[in-house]
């Protein structure tokens, strides 16, 4: 469980399950299991045959050029002499992961301008001068993000205007509201606010060219003519004169441009200077990064994405750490075979048709949810070692519609409707993340535990302490007398 997810009533439960929708839309589902050999049981299901499995599979990834749409997409060379390597990287404009690939200690862009204007901004030598959050242009004005963040700014007839946020990488989070995904400018935004009296609107302005400035709000109105006209200006100046000019990446860089002729430029830039210029399969390109060369290898006006999965050759055990995905092999009765990612749904396409099939862990879904409210680490003083970490959570059940609140830390768990959570372990590196167990236990099978765990205790007491408590309580008892002895028979033989 997470605390920036909502709450969940799935777990994961030992095993994996094959579901299979054949052409004709029939489901089903039965139960995996993998041998040590790497034989998988059963050998047949829903017309597919299981025929291997790999604990380490990786995707590789390649372009067509028979896209159904227009989608430019390169493949770019990188050969060093020096470290004697040779490898490839696919660009492409959509989807949009593979615009900007990081490689190292440089990074890869493909942007498809689509104005003259767009293609000079790009192909720009990176300025140093603009401030570590750039510039905002309004009219004949020039207006330092950074030093200006937050503050008002005096514009004309007493209409104030404040630069409230940047976000260097612009996305809307799955809320849809404004957030950064990464801390370089590859998607530079702003929000200004204006406001004349009670009166505001906001303003989203970017960086990137082709990207009109968005209101957010409602215009604001004036009845006197002079002021009404002045925000009617300012308006006009931010729909259409509104430029923010965001700081070039710091890092190395290769770009490549498509200019709205359909030409491909570059521009490189590197510690030991800036290059641009035009890009074919005839040009090899010197960055500047060590010996390295960049070639054009292969266009695609029309590209579309194909993944495909592959299994990692073995290797030496503790030669390298597996770092892939464990995956079904499958194949269908005309031949054709498959890799099936754990966790990943594939479509299988036969001669027959569509074969959707999902290798996925067994879950089981709880009659409550849990929710994870906190993640609490706890560290011994004066040291960075950690003492105990603990979950808080809600449990939330829905036949009742009541929620409570509970903590979980090691050794100390919590029970609901029948259901025991114990903390199961936690990722150091994601303080936000908190694995739990969950057993079902009702009360009375936590109370035989308890009585037989007493019994265990008493018996062990028995065996070690016993034969002594046996000897001394036969040193208590009190012996008879000779004396009284007599007597009683004396008056036993009177009677």
């Amino acid at each position: 469980v997470r605390t920036d997810s909502g709450p969940n009533h799935e777990i994961r439960i030992e095993g994996d399950v094959l579901e299979v929708v054949s052409p004709d839309q029939n489901r089903q589902q039965t139960d995996i299991f993998i041998q040590s050999d790497g034989s998988v049981y059963p050998r047949q299901f829903a017309g597919l045959t299981l025929t291997d499995y790999s604990d380490d599979t990786i995707q590789t990834v390649n372009f067509s050029p028979d896209g159904p749409v227009e989608n430019l997409a390169i493949k770019l060379q990188f050969t060093s002499d020096r470290m004697g390597q040779t490898f490839d990287r696919w660009l492409a404009v959509a989807p949009t992961s593979y615009s900007v690939v990081d490689m190292g200690p440089a990074q890869l862009e493909l942007v498809q301008a689509t104005t003259n204007d767009e293609v000079q901004e790009l192909l720009r030598e990176p300025n140093v001068d603009l401030g570590i959050a750039g510039t905002l242009q309004l009219g004949d004005r020039t207006i330092d993000v950074a030093q200006t963040l937050n503050q008002p700014i005096q514009l004309a007839n007493g209409i104030i205007a404040t630069i409230t946020h940047v976000w260097p990488d612009f996305r809307l989070d799955e809320n849809h509201q404004p957030t950064s995904s990464s801390d370089q400018f590859r998607n530079p935004a702003l929000q200004l606010n204006i406001a004349q009296g009670e009166q505001p609107q906001a303003w989203f302005i970017f960086a990137r060219p082709g990207f009109d400035p968005i209101r957010s709000g409602d215009r604001i109105s004036s009845e006197e003519n002079a002021l009404a006209e002045s925000i009617g200006e300012l308006e006009k100046a931010l729909e259409q004169g509104a430029i923010y000019t965001a700081p070039q990446p710091t890092t190395n860089y290769f770009r490549v441009v498509s200019t709205p002729e359909h030409q491909l430029l570059y521009a490189a830039k590197s510690s030991k200077g800036f290059q641009s210029g035009v890009l074919t399969e005839e040009t090899s390109i010197r960055p500047g990064w060590a010996d390295m060369r960049i070639a054009l290898v292969k266009q695609l006006d029309h590209a579309q994405l194909q993944r495909q999965t592959v299994p990692v050759a073995p290797v030496a055990s503790g030669t390298m750490e597996s770092s892939g995905t464990p995956a079904l092999h499958v194949s269908d009765s005309s031949g054709v075979s498959s890799w099936l990612q754990w966790g990943t749904p594939t479509t299988v396409e036969t001669p027959n048709g569509s074969i959707f099939a999902a290798f996925s862990p067994k879950l089981l879904t709880l009659p409550f949810y849990v929710k994870l409210d906190d993640f609490i680490v706890e560290r011994n003083e004066g040291s960075e070692s950690v003492a105990m970490w603990t979950s808080q959570v809600t449990l939330f059940d829905p036949e009742t519609d009541t929620a409570v609140q509970r903590s979980v830390w090691m050794n100390h768990p919590t029970w609901f409707r029948g259901w025991k959570l114990a903390q199961a372990s936690w990722n150091p590196g994601d303080l936000q993340q908190s694995t739990l167990q969950l057993k079902r236990e009702p009360w009375w099978v936590t109370a035989l535990t308890w009585l037989g765990s007493l019994m265990v205790v008493c018996g062990i007491m028995v065996m070690f302490y016993g034969r002594a408590i046996a000897r001394q309580l036969k040193k208590n008892v009190i012996p008879i007398s000779r004396t009284t002895e007599d007597s009683t028979t004396s008056f036993s033989e009177g009677v």
